[in-house]
């Protein structure tokens, strides 16, 4: 089974910087353009034509479990509900359960919305393409703290990070994963951050490849709400 049909999203963050306009509200419900951000990922994947979908929450965020139940009954959920100490603890959460049920897949963070043609072309990229990972970069970049990606004539990223030279391409938040690779991943205390891990698959010889996603947006903080609803004006709403 290959990547155009699992999905992971890992949304156990704290989403601190959201919390001083959206008080007491878990980062996957902060409401953008009347629904929840996780709506907008979730509806993201299935108009890709992703029909299974590993969610992790923390414990703040079983609301969001039964919203998504509710909203997409034909979507088959795996909902993980952890309080995890780390980015990297999170993904590897997400990359060894999807593991159990398929060779390759795609995850994204909970915060990230992309054109839905760009996200499908990833699929297909995914499908067609030998590699341990996939990772979505863009040139546009608006992230306090870019992860810099260095890639060679074939796409495959050489550099990530402060080992990054040329600083043209920073990663966006989408993956690719051989189960391969999701099952050889160390145990979570090896890593502070899921950077940490993706800069010594580069360093360490694994074939790590990009895909340009050209349009896309991160919502950390209250000023990046109105840059989302504008994109799903835009990008997501024109979709069915």
């Amino acid at each position: 089974m290959m990547a155009d049909k699992f999905a992971g999203i890992f949304a156990a963050g704290e989403g601190s910087r959201l919390q001083a306009a959206f008080p007491g509200t878990p980062k996957p419900m902060v409401p953008v353009r009347g629904a929840p951000l996780i709506e907008w990922t979730v509806r993201l994947l299935r108009q890709a034509g992703i029909e299974n979908a590993t969610i992790l929450l923390n414990s703040k965020g079983r609301s969001a479990k039964e919203h998504l139940k509710k909203t997409f009954p034909d979507m088959k959920f795996v909902f993980i509900i952890k309080d995890t100490k780390s980015s990297y603890e999170s993904f590897r959460l997400v990359a060894q359960t999807l593991a159990e049920e398929t060779d390759k897949f795609m995850m994204s963070a909970v915060d990230s919305l992309y054109n839905p043609a760009d996200l499908a072309e990833f699929i297909n990229y995914a499908g067609r393409t030998e590699f341990d990972a996939a990772l979505g970069i863009t040139d546009r970049i608006a992230d306090e703290k870019p992860l810099w990606a260095d890639i060679n004539e074939k796409g495959r990223i050489t550099a990530l990070g402060e080992k990054a030279k040329r600083k043209i391409y920073a990663t966006n938040g989408l993956y690719c994963l051989a189960a391969n690779i999701a099952r050889e991943m160390p145990e979570p205390a090896r890593y502070g951050a899921l950077r940490q891990y993706l800069g010594e698959l580069v360093s360490g010889g694994k074939t790590v490849m990009s895909a340009l996603i050209p349009q896309s947006v991160d919502v950390d903080d209250e000023t990046d709400i109105k840059l989302a609803e504008d994109f799903i004006t835009r990008q997501l709403e024109k979709t069915p």
